[in-house]
């Protein structure tokens, strides 16, 4: 495992930069919008993190890469447990970046924000992106990062629907208002801790079905 390691290690070096200027553009945002703009940055996160994930599994299946790697003395449990580690580690990272970027502002311009309530903004984000790339990583290991592409722009457009009728739907019609000042009273009572419990036992259902097939569609692979 420690050369897969190595072989994303250095394939994440040629994207540094890249992350660097996703970093300062997220910071950015906190100057600009203030705590609405933990959302905002930990959304560039989520562009950044999605196409550096899927440029790592491009690179691994051009020319054939991946089903060549595989003949190696690599098991292809072991490459999808590595990918899923990273994954992981890449969302976690993000999160902590994003809350002590975030804490550090809110420090020094005296904003009213706890460092609970940052964190649990950025974890919200954090595990909405961890959920997209669980979908996403085992549809590039099946079908290919040409269908991959094609299949990023139908989900894009379904978040873009659903986020577009969802605010539609409060600004225009009574049910839409009422759902939402229950959802955002439910909250002020309660804290956002039960949602965040309930989203993270969803995700981690979805990270058990994701891994699995990935695993079925590594172990299908045609040599």
């Amino acid at each position: 495992m420690k050369g897969l390691w190595l072989q994303d290690y250095y394939l994440f070096k040629r994207q540094r930069l890249a992350a660097v200027i996703t970093w300062l553009l997220a910071t950015g945002c906190l100057f600009g919008f203030g705590s609405w703009g933990i959302e905002i940055g930990m959304s560039l996160f989520a562009i950044m993190l999605s196409m550096l994930t899927l440029t790592l599994l491009t690179a691994n299946q051009q020319n054939h890469g991946l089903k060549f790697l595989l003949t190696l003395p690599v098991a292809k449990t072991t490459y999808v447990q590595q990918k899923y580690g990273l994954l992981l580690g890449q969302v976690t990272f993000s999160i902590l970046l994003m809350t002590g970027t975030a804490w550090g502002l809110a420090t020094m311009l005296n904003w009213r924000l706890t460092l609970t309530s940052i964190f649990q903004q950025a974890y919200l984000v954090g595990l909405l992106i961890l959920a997209l790339l669980l979908v996403l990583v085992p549809y590039q290991l099946k079908h290919g990062p040409t269908a991959t592409q094609t299949f990023m722009s139908v989900i894009g457009a379904l978040v873009a629907a659903i986020i577009g009728g969802g605010y539609l739907s409060v600004q225009r019609t009574t049910w839409g208002k009422t759902c939402f000042n229950d959802i955002v009273t439910a909250i002020a009572q309660h804290g956002p801790t039960n949602l965040l419990l309930v989203i993270t036992g969803l995700v981690v259902l979805l990270l058990g079905y994701s891994y699995f097939r990935s695993l079925a569609a590594v172990k299908h692979l045609n040599f």
